[in-house]
């Protein structure tokens, strides 16, 4: 099989690539394949490891990507977050800071911002303007026949609060709305390989999924977010000017600020009662694409038992995956 990285520059092989090796959700592999970022950071991954495709494959379904959101780090949430993926089996083996810009919440999340409210966009936007994020790769050390991204995602829990289940990475948090989730997760390898390269660019992301995934940054991790938080965090909480469609919503809501506002009162309340949809329809892309990987290691009707039931107990206490897979605890 072919190493020569250009060959991503081919949206038709790209698209047919995504389909066989990092998603079972065919328009995920259509849409994805004629973005020009997409098939850039496929070619930078492709050309730093001179993989060929199966390599290329294995090494993007062995990572997860999740990313600290600057409400996570405001409020305290990497600690809790972390020691839950590890009792999954999951550890973190890359961190960095990166800022997050309004451009790249609108390229990250296009397919489902499709159907936004414009008080959506400007309450992400005054999010993610608060501080840096911290994004961290992951791997699963456990025997889990499925890509370590669908495990996290399958994990993670709804935005909607009233669609989730106890054991949930959200509810562990205490997320109380759709706006305020504290960690963004990348779905399918796919999405790993897209949320990437537009947070980090094409060249540092392959190099961070190349990089080696023996180590555990778990404190890393943390020391990244008190720096952010010492550096960033006071000048973040104090916002001098609030979008005009915000303060009107906060009006309607019977508030009239005037002046310096505090970024997370105002989160905490009007996300939890702005509107989130501009109209009818959907999310382009409306589902994460797990359920197949799951069916195709033959434990789809197993998948949230084992999640749950790990994620409700010690990590010293989780007897291996394979074993659980297979029911012979």
């Amino acid at each position: 099989m072919t190493k020569d990285p250009r060959r991503f520059f081919d949206w038709a092989y790209t698209q047919d690539f995504c389909g066989s090796e990092v998603t079972t959700y065919a328009d995920k592999a259509r849409l994805y394949a004629v973005e020009a970022t997409f098939r850039e950071t496929l070619h930078a991954c492709a050309d730093v490891g001179k993989l060929d495709d199966a390599q290329l494959g294995a090494q993007v379904r062995g990572v997860g990507l999740g990313l600290f959101r600057p409400d996570a780090i405001a409020h305290g949430k990497l600690e809790e977050a972390l020691a839950y993926f590890a009792r999954l089996g999951v550890r973190p083996t890359y961190c960095t800071a990166t800022s997050v810009t309004d451009q790249m919440v609108r390229e990250v999340w296009r397919y489902q911002l499709n159907v936004a409210s414009g008080e959506r966009m400007r309450l992400l936007d005054l999010l993610f303007r608060a501080t840096p994020s911290i994004l961290v790769l992951f791997t699963a050390d456990l025997d889990v026949p499925v890509p370590c991204a669908a495990l996290m995602a399958d994990s993670k829990g709804e935005a909607d609060p009233a669609a989730r289940e106890g054991w949930e990475l959200r509810s562990h948090l205490n997320s109380p709305h759709r706006i305020e989730v504290y960690m963004h997760i990348a779905d399918e390898p796919v999405d790993v390989v897209r949320d990437g390269g537009i947070l980090l660019g094409p060249d540092a992301f392959a190099a961070a999924l190349l990089a080696d995934r023996s180590a555990d940054v778990t404190d890393d991790v943390l020391r990244l977010g008190e720096f952010v938080d010492r550096e960033h965090g006071a000048a973040g909480r104090d916002c001098d000017r609030l979008d005009p469609l915000l303060r009107d919503a906060l009006a309607g809501g019977g508030h009239k600020p005037e002046g310096p506002v505090d970024r997370w009162q105002i989160l905490r309340n009007l996300g939890a009662t702005c509107e989130m949809y501009a109209g009818p329809g959907e999310n382009i892309i409306c589902h994460p694409g797990t359920d197949q990987w799951w069916e195709r290691a033959g434990l789809l009707d197993r998948r949230f038992a084992y999640l749950s039931d790990r994620a409700s107990r010690p990590a010293s206490d989780c007897p291996t995956a394979s074993a659980e897979a297979a029911g012979d605890e």
